[in-house]
């Protein structure tokens, strides 16, 4: 529970935070929106891009609705379904890693809450990965048997919308557990409440599963890995979205509401486009329009940065919008549904940062060209840290709705988390949750609709887990942060490093106290939101592998980073 007060200030409104405990949302009835089983129930089409950076969508770069520094990138679809829907500015995932942040969309759940601290090894042979960073093999099924089990079963989106009588389907990268070992069943990607799957990052990818009429590969060729088919990585998303238009048009000849995620490949590394995808008459043919490009030039005696690995991942995305995001959204239309289908876009974490490399050799932010990460090189706008990062760049993403009574051209600065999916998706769409089912999140119906606006004072922090993120040391967080109203805190789990930032949407753009630690100056905010942090934490499973005896902080990672934050034109 938290009682919230406002202070008046030489420098404003400051926000005083007191905490009384840090409990989930319990539902202690079932618990839906009123909406009636026979009324005309919405579509939900969940759109989820891979490691797009908060200034990765052209609504949210300089030709957009702010002038920051970021990217030039060319997304005309999603900018016009930001223009058709409502565009939040603050919108945050439960992680900054694959997995952990799919498992807040899908559970209504933090990550730490279900012991899933990073990402998943995918084959068998690498299970003992999971086990020594503290995982659990998959993300526990509704049932909550088998090698991850959960008391109970663990609910989530799709398997309560199809207990409600929905339509679900799920289409590309999968990521919530791979191959169970020691002969322990591995379960479908539909056995978390899907009529149809086409998944890769997988068991049916990873080949301890055989594929069946409702579990497929997702690729067009049907050959993995991608090395046998050059341009796996470019084309998987042609499959994502013909499997999602061809899935909705089978719903709606069944007269049937549907769900729909379609979790898309682009911009994840190794991007490998096709020639046509950067030509002649494709954006940024003969441009890389980076600070870090000029950086690379001068480090390598102005050899060795082409072809731009900017150049690589914006016109890719572009592609992408181009020729995946508009036929989907052009398809819903043709369907006659736009007015009864709410269209989500997000991402999964922030963007790769140009150091962000497998590290075979080389040197500079282009080195290691033969490895994973050399192209896929996002801009997170004004933020500091990137993907792997508890810094703002690094959880803080695009978030774009459209549906039945968003407004229309509208941007919001409420303070929203990949936590309240669940509750908000069960509310849009009359769907019941078990009563008991404990909730991180909460129902935000209200501000996606427009009824409120710009509410960043929420019942109970947003907290984290996660944390390091690659070099230079201004993206390397502590592994805990927690947010409430215009601030934000980052703590060690042993409380050695502590930073309070005041993230206010009036900073945005401007430097000074958005990169500054507050954090002798306000000791009862840092009181207080650590506490917040500590009492959850000891609640959990130790990340990391450590265990729980001594308490996790005895067990825990100091994280060297930096206070100097450079970030190009701001002082």
């Amino acid at each position: 529970r938290i009682r919230m007060s406002r202070v008046a200030t030489g420098l404003g409104v400051a926000l005083v935070i007191c905490l009384v405990g840090v409990v989930p949302t319990v539902a202690t009835t079932s618990m839906d929106s009123g909406i009636s089983e026979g009324a005309n129930r919405p579509n939900i089409v969940f759109m989820l891009a891979d490691d797009w950076g908060w200034g990765d969508v052209g609504a949210y770069g300089a030709n957009g609705n702010f002038g920051l520094t970021g990217t030039n990138t060319r997304t005309p679809n999603l900018d016009a379904l930001a223009r058709n829907g409502t565009l939040f500015t603050d919108f945050h995932t439960a992680q900054a890693f694959c997995a952990p942040s799919r498992t807040g969309f899908m559970t209504g759940k933090y990550p730490a809450d279900v012991s899933v601290n990073t990402n998943w090894a995918t084959n068998a042979e690498s299970a003992a990965v999971n086990l020594a960073a503290g995982l659990p093999y998959n993300l526990p099924t509704p049932r909550g048997d088998g090698a991850s089990p959960w008391k109970g079963g663990l609910v989530n989106v799709p398997y309560l919308l199809q207990q409600a009588g929905y339509m679900t389907a799920h289409f590309g990268k999968w990521h919530l557990g791979g191959c169970n070992p020691n002969e322990t069943s591995t379960p479908y990607p539909s056995e978390y409440g899907f009529n149809r799957t086409g998944t890769y990052g997988s068991p049916i990818e990873a080949g301890c599963l055989p594929r069946t009429d409702k579990d497929q590969f997702a690729s067009l060729s049907q050959v993995w890995p991608p090395g046998h088919d050059q341009w796996w990585s470019a084309d998987v998303d042609d499959y994502t979205k013909d499997e999602g238009i061809k899935f909705m048009k089978e719903a709606v000849s069944a007269h049937t509401p549907f769900y729909i995620n379609l979790w898309w490949h682009m911009s994840h590394d190794t991007i490998d486009p096709r020639p046509e995808q950067y030509n002649e008459t494709f954006p940024f043919h003969e441009t890389c329009e980076f600070p870090a490009t000029a950086a690379c030039n001068a480090e390598n005696g102005g050899h060795g940065c082409e072809p731009c690995n900017w150049q690589i991942f914006w016109g890719s995305q572009t592609w992408s919008d181009m020729n995946r995001f508009g036929p989907l959204i052009a398809a819903i239309d043709e369907l006659g549904i736009r007015d009864s289908t709410y269209i989500i876009f997000s991402t999964d974490n922030g963007a790769q940062g140009p150091y962000y490399t497998s590290g075979q050799g080389g040197s500079g932010p282009n080195r290691d060209t033969s490895g994973a990460f050399t192209n896929a090189v996002g801009t997170q706008g004004p933020f500091r840290g990137c993907k792997g990062s508890l810094y703002e760049g690094g959880h803080r993403v695009p978030f774009i709705v459209t549906g039945p009574g968003v407004p229309k051209g509208r941007v919001d600065h409420s303070l929203l988390s990949a936590v309240d999916f669940l509750p908000t998706v069960m509310s849009l769409t009359g769907s019941t949750i078990p009563t008991g089912t404990l909730l991180r999140g909460v129902d935000v119906s209200d501000i996606l609709h427009g009824d409120k606006n710009h509410v960043t004072l929420r019942e109970k922090p947003i907290l984290w887990r996660g944390g390091g993120g690659p070099a230079p040391c201004w993206n390397r967080s502590p592994p805990l942060a927690a947010r409430n109203g215009d601030w934000k805190l980052l703590a060690d789990l042993d409380g050695r490093r502590v930073e309070l930032y005041n993230i206010s949407v009036k900073q945005l753009g401007r430097g000074g106290a958005f990169f500054e630690s507050a954090t002798e100056s306000n000791p009862d905010v840092v009181q207080e939101l650590l506490g917040a942090l500590t009492e959850w934490q000891h609640g959990t499973v130790c990340p990391f592998g450590a265990p729980q005896s001594g308490g996790c902080a005895s067990h825990g990672r100091y994280i060297q980073g930096c206070d100097a934050y450079p970030f190009p034109g701001l002082a």
